[in-house]
């Protein structure tokens, strides 16, 4: 058996081998094209793969690196997901992890691992992040924002309204199609949000995956539950350590969805869902 890094010339035989042997609901080509962004300035592999010594393709442990920018540093993540290994083989399976994990100066997450997964993680020194979610009504607002308050969710537009960090995320993930992008706030204080469509309790629901600046989000929040209920979503979802505090009658449960994190320096809040498989399938 030999354990070699996923490159390029392999990525359409990793999508395949991911559909036959893992999900079928998402195609080949989604499978490889999710692991062809260029998050990350160095990038060392996709993933890594288990070999038999005929060649032959037994497992695979995808990941997306990137280079992202926590509270004015640059730091470098490695998000290692979708760990997929055929049964006879899978006394080997622990060896695509710990070549992974290996890997010096990244903080690594994990997001969609199931329950006997996070356990495999959780002995490698991987903690649990915060699983509180909040589910909130988005209301109209009675009184007038405040002069010079804009709400933009036209990507041609939207650059022109972000600058540093948030117009990096903007950029990197503006052509996947199954997000959806808002720009609002004020001048110089301006929030970006990406969300998915979903549905909660038979009501269409913005399942929010990010924002940029949680102080801004604060201070103009309205503009943005008064935008997604104009698109016919009352109701929105956003994981509680995405924001300082609770938005006006927020429902409060916890995600069942694992969600990890080995880090030595980045807190809970620090640790977002921008540049990982969450963003790059449509899952």
């Amino acid at each position: 058996m030999q354990v070699l890094p996923i490159q390029e010339p392999d990525l359409e035989a990793i999508g395949t081998f991911l559909h036959e042997h893992l999900s079928k609901r998402i195609a080949p080509q989604a499978w490889s094209d999710s692991l062809r962004h260029r998050w990350a300035g160095s990038q060392p592999n996709f993933g890594m793969q288990l070999l038999t010594d005929e060649g032959h393709r037994v497992g695979v442990l995808c990941a997306v690196y990137s280079d992202q920018v926590v509270n004015g540093k640059p730091e470098r993540f490695c998000n290692p997901h979708s760990w997929c290994v055929l049964d006879e083989h899978r006394h080997a399976s622990i060896n695509l992890v710990l070549a992974v994990l290996r890997q010096r100066d990244y903080h690594f997450t994990m997001f969609t691992p199931n329950p006997k997964v996070a356990q495999v993680f959780m002995g490698l020194r991987f903690r649990l992040l915060d699983d509180g979610l909040l589910y909130f009504p988005n209301l109209p607002r009675l009184w007038p924002s405040a002069a010079g308050s804009f709400v933009e969710a036209r990507k041609d537009h939207i650059a022109a309204r972000l600058q540093g960090p948030a117009l990096a995320e903007f950029e990197a993930h503006r052509n996947i199609p199954w997000l959806n992008f808002v720009a609002f706030g004020c001048p110089g204080d301006t929030c970006l949000a990406i969300y998915k469509r979903g549905r909660w309790k038979r009501m269409a629901c913005a399942m929010l995956g990010h924002l940029s600046d949680p102080q801004a989000w604060q201070r103009h929040g309205h503009l943005l539950r008064q935008h997604l209920l104009g698109r016919g979503m009352p109701v929105s979802r956003i994981e509680s350590r995405f924001v300082p505090a609770a938005p006006p009658l927020a429902y409060r449960t916890r995600r069942t969805q694992p969600k990890l994190v080995s880090t030595r320096t980045l807190s809970d809040a620090q640790v977002r869902d921008v540049y990982s498989e969450l963003m790059a399938l449509d899952i």
